[in-house]
């Protein structure tokens, strides 16, 4: 099954309700896929929204009518654990019985196991790496966690926090950022080592000229003949901008760059590797 579309998903934790018995077992401030060592994956979405605008009874059935559509009855391998709403953030935890329940729900690609059964699996493991340990980030090879049993991957393709059942060994670096032995936070645009996100020299502003391009320079000799305006107009020049169509103007919103994959989106274009132990 493919995932619930965006306008669904924002409708589905944008309408306040406090459901379930006890408190949530996964508190968190933003949204984060938790890692199980069983498999288990548990997600918790966190939105904003305003507690007095939506209807409670709407949003029960809302979640109830997604999972019944997913399970194929009233029980299967997602479950609701706790539905919140307080202090202008809902908060919905599903729990998963697996990666790929996850990844068919949510349509965000998750892989999580062994490497060795990463690398079978297909993952090329072919980025750039960084150790983590209390706080900090070096540089490391790919050598020096590929041939440990007793490692774990988590590999996702999107915007999210992820936190593991034990202690993060190394990372990609590209979009991620250390949040704490246990949690990486995946962001557009962000850098494990603190490089950034593109090459300064390549998006300096100001026009290069192509090679082979060159202006071809004046002719000797033949200098333009002076133009003398006289202020008056043509019948064809009149003609031709009443035809002409107006150029039309696209303006591009700070809003909509979630549209495009910016920082702002669930999605990612990349893969995240987090191993762990």
């Amino acid at each position: 099954m493919k995932r619930l579309t965006e306008t669904a998903l924002v409708a589905l934790l944008g309408i306040g309700i406090l459901t379930g018995c006890g408190e949530p077992s996964y508190e968190t401030d933003v949204s984060t896929v938790f890692v199980e060592k069983d498999g288990k994956i548990v997600s918790a979405d966190v939105e904003a929204f305003d507690e007095d605008a939506y209807d409670m009874e709407g949003l029960e059935a809302f979640v109830k009518d997604a999972l019944l559509a997913y399970n194929g009855g009233e029980e299967g391998n997602i479950t609701m654990k706790s539905l919140t709403a307080e202090e202008g953030k809902a908060t919905l935890i599903l729990e998963y019985a697996s990666a790929s329940d996850y990844a068919d729900f949510n349509g965000i690609e998750l892989y999580t196991g062994t490497i060795a059964d990463a690398l079978s699996a297909g993952y090329a493991f072919d980025v750039e790496f960084a150790a983590v340990s209390e706080g900090k980030a070096d540089v490391c090879d790919i050598s020096d966690f590929l041939g440990n049993g007793d490692y774990r991957v988590v590999i996702i393709k999107g915007n999210t926090d992820v936190h593991v059942d034990g202690k993060v060994v190394c990372v990609s670096t590209a979009n991620t950022s250390y949040v704490d032995e246990n949690t990486i936070r995946i962001a557009e645009g962000t850098s494990l080592t603190g490089q950034p996100a593109a090459d300064e020299e390549d998006t300096q502003s100001g026009a290069v000229p192509t090679e082979g391009t060159e202006a071809v320079p004046e002719t000797e000799g033949t200098e333009a003949a002076p133009v003398v305006d006289d202020g008056s107009v043509s019948e064809e020049e009149l003609l031709m901008d009443t035809e002409e169509e107006p150029q039309k103007v696209e303006f591009v919103f700070e809003e909509d760059k979630s549209a495009s994959g910016g920082e702002e989106s669930e999605f990612a274009e990349v893969c995240t590797y987090i191993i762990y132990r």
